[in-house]
């Protein structure tokens, strides 16, 4: 029997005049997942979220909770809990009240209340500084405290609006694993928004990618990874080299295209009958060499050093082909390797297995 979503988002649509926001996007969210919504700014993130939490409501479309029409019940009425990225704390009050308001807003008896503040304030690591006013703690324990407040209410779904976004690169990863360890610890489903690329693939069950008001592509982050369903999606989760193709062809199970000298095979998709279809592949599964290397189950090009980049443990590379119309490659190396040394303008080869091409439209 398949499981019922959670909420079910259908064809929800967004206009503000002649602006779409939002343009009938489709999703359904399991109970106990954590759903990052991701992409660039504009396009329809955080638009979605405010939906949700019925801070804005449709043009179009409806939501559906646990089968039950929602979409024009007031935010107060979800049960949804909402992270901004502001703490929004009250700074007159200590951490423990600050916990304690949406408790004492509906109602909740003093014995009960203190039970449950107690312990949220203990599963996000506070429990010592139940004491203290907002001002004496760090960013991040602030953002702690937020994510408490609005957890303590045991909601039915914590909807979270790029809480990490305000700080700092160390605190950003310290706050990821502390979420990641909330999520399994509490069990209530999470959907966040971000659109920072590493953050979404470290915390995700699922990510939804928006663009341009949009859905792009929603799945596991291992699947969109390597798996992207269009070039968008492709140069936006990560990095990724492209290499238009021409002359299209199968050659047994593989499709064919010619690559300026060079012809480049990958597994045939429905880009094949594209007409400029792309051969895309992930920096690190690519190769780099200072002679021609064997064409073995590999795919092979020749091109040139235009860049270095030091970044510690590893050297970013900038690379170029002779072939027209192909945008600037790039390829990070040890510190160490050889070709962290050479000068620019130096010939090298590339090379990865054929496995590893993607065809895109």
């Amino acid at each position: 029997m398949v499981q019922q979503p959670q909420l079910r988002a259908i064809e929800i649509g967004k206009s503000y005049g002649s602006f779409c926001a939002l343009d009938s996007v489709s999703i359904d969210i399991q109970q106990g997942e954590f759903l990052t919504l991701l992409g660039p700014s504009g396009s329809g993130k955080t638009t979605f979220l405010m939906i949700l939490a019925g801070f804005q409501n449709p043009s179009h479309g409806r939501l559906e909770e646990q089968g039950q029409d929602i979409t024009r019940r007031p935010a107060e009425q979800r049960n949804f809990g909402m992270v901004f990225q502001g703490y929004a704390l009250f700074p007159h009050m200590s951490i423990e009240d600050n916990v304690a308001f949406p408790l004492k807003i509906r109602g909740v008896k003093t014995e009960e209340r203190n039970r449950r503040v107690r312990h949220m304030l203990d599963v996000v690591g506070l429990g010592e500084h139940r004491g203290k006013r907002p001002s004496e703690l760090s960013g991040g324990q602030q953002q702690r405290v937020a994510i408490a407040r609005a957890l303590v209410f045991e909601p039915d779904m914590l909807l979270l609006d790029e809480p990490l976004s305000a700080l700092d690169k160390n605190l950003r990863e310290q706050l990821q694993a502390e979420l990641q360890r909330i999520h399994r610890q509490i069990g209530t489903t999470f959907v966040f928004v971000t659109h920072d690329q590493n953050e979404a693939l470290a915390l995700s069950t699922r990510i939804a990618i928006f663009n341009r008001g949009q859905l792009a592509q929603i799945d596991t982050p291992h699947t969109i990874y390597n798996q992207p369903s269009n070039r968008f999606v492709a140069e936006f989760l990560g990095k990724m080299n492209l290499f238009p193709l021409s002359q299209m062809s199968r050659s047994g199970t593989h499709a064919c295209g010619r690559y300026g000298e060079a012809e480049l095979r990958a597994e045939p998709s429905l880009a094949l009958d594209a007409s400029a279809p792309l051969l895309a592949v992930r920096p690190e599964h690519m190769q780099l060499h200072t002679s021609v290397p064997s064409a073995e189950g590999h795919n092979v090009v020749q091109a040139v050093l235009t860049a270095k980049t030091y970044q510690g443990s590893c050297t970013e590379l900038g690379l170029s082909t002779s072939a027209d119309g192909t945008p600037p490659m790039s390829l990070a190396v040890h510190a160490d390797h050889l070709a962290a040394r050479l000068e620019h303008g130096a010939h090298v080869w590339l090379s990865w297995p054929i496995e590893k091409s993607l065809l895109l439209a």
